[in-house]
This record gives C-alpha cells, structure tokens and sequence, in this order.
C-alpha cells in the first residue's frame, strides 16, 4: 500500500510541474505573440520540443503545435518560407500523433486544414488539390465540435484568404470570426489566448473587406483594451485604418 501511495504521488507531483511548465511556456508564446518577438518565439518552441521528448503527453503536443502554427504565419508572412518549410514538416509530423487522441480530434483536424493552407502558400500550384482537402479538414473539426473556436478561427481564416472564384467569401469568413470570438469569450484557456487576439484581428480585417470601417475600428480598439501592449495592432494595424478611414 505504501509503494502504490508513494507512486501514485509522484505521479501526481510530476504532472504539476508539467502543468506548471505548459503554463510557462504558453505565457512566453503569448509574450513573443504580443511584442512582434520571433526569436523569442523560436526559442520557446525549442524548449517546448525538448520538454516533449522528456515527456510526451497530448497536452504538450497540442501546445507545441499551436506555438509551431502562429510561427509559421508569421513566418509566411515576412517571406521566410525555407524557415516555414522547416517547422511544418515537423508540425505534419506531429500532427499524425495528436491524431490518435480523440479529446483533441477537432482540434487536431483544425490545425491539418491550417497547415494544408501553409502548404498551398508555399506552393500555390497545390491550391486545386490541397484547397478541398483543407475545407474538408475544417468542416469536419466543426461535425467533431461545433463549439471549437479554433475550428471556427480557422473556417474564417480560410474563407478570408481562398480567392472568391475558389470558394472564399469575406462574409463567410467575418460570419466564422464572429462565432470563433464567441466561443472564446466563453472559455479562454492560456494556450489560447493570443489565437483570440488574432481571431480579433481578423474580424477587424473581414469588417474593412465588407465594407463596415467603423466596426473594424471597434475591434481593433477592443483588441487594445484586452492587450494594451500588442504591438502589431498598435502600432501598424491600427493606424493603417485610421488612416483609411480619414481619420
């Protein structure tokens, strides 16, 4: 009775400080989310990847994916697609394994549309192939869990950057941000904090695109009420549609 006590204890005990740790490093993602800090981004994603190597537990993998998936945005987004190219072989890796746990299905099968856009970015000769398997991947997330806000973060993402004349709507994609937002005002875990920044972001987007500037405004103010330091909207974002606005 004392051995079985005793393991059952550090079992317990090893799983807070794994607990304590995914909290740690969710708050540095969330940090180099905010601040516009890559390098620290890519570091955290290092330690992550050793610390699931130690102890590769699903909660862990999911956070390693999600920190895998803003990087690679980012990444696209300033043009650095070998570095891209890089983490996403090891997030398709990953991803195979996440698979296997049904509590993180949906979530699971959000990231495979997410990282099946990554793939046409990088290659966009890919889109009439990878396109459908990603709106696949993305509905199915839904059928899984209709109150999945990154499955409907990613509906609208996909909407919003898939050409109309291949099924993109900006007022689908502002519909899906809409809910997304939702559902995470509803329950915001710490690993996701910085997506509901984001999905915020592209509400803010989708209202310019469809023709509503003051509620783009809005969001992008609201985004700054949430997270007074985040300096892409503050700086850049924000600015810019001022700007447009005559403002």
């Amino acid at each position: 009775m004392y051995r079985l006590l005793t393991g059952i204890l550090l079992v317990v005990t090893f799983q807070m400080a794994s607990a304590n740790e995914r909290e740690m490093y969710q708050d540095r993602i969330y940090q180099a989310f905010v601040s516009g800090d890559m390098n620290a981004w890519e570091r955290t994603i290092d330690a992550m990847e050793r610390h699931y190597a130690r102890a590769p537990l699903p909660d862990m993998l999911y956070d390693l994916l999600l920190a895998r998936y803003g990087f690679i945005a980012v990444c696209l987004d300033k043009e650095d697609k070998s570095k891209a190219r890089a983490q996403l072989d090891k997030a398709d890796e990953e991803l195979e394994k996440l698979l296997l746990y049904n509590a993180f299905l949906s979530r699971a099968r959000a990231l495979e549309g997410a990282f099946l856009g990554f793939r046409i970015s990088l290659r966009p000769l890919s889109a009439i192939r990878l396109g459908p398997r990603s709106y696949r991947a993305i509905d199915l997330a839904l059928e899984l869990d209709s109150g999945n806000p990154t499955a409907w973060m990613e509906k609208g993402n996909s909407r919003f950057y898939t050409p109309s004349t291949f099924g993109g709507s900006k007022e689908e994609a502002r519909d899906a941000y809409l809910e997304a937002v939702r559902l995470f005002e509803k329950n915001l875990p710490n690993n996701q904090r910085w997506l509901y920044l984001n999905t915020l972001v592209g509400l803010a987007k989708s209202y310019a695109y469809t023709g509503q500037e003051e509620l783009g405004l809005a969001t992008y103010r609201k985004v700054l009420r949430v997270e007074p330091e985040f300096t892409w909207v503050k700086e850049e974002l924000l600015p810019q549609a001022q700007k447009s606005a005559g403002r």
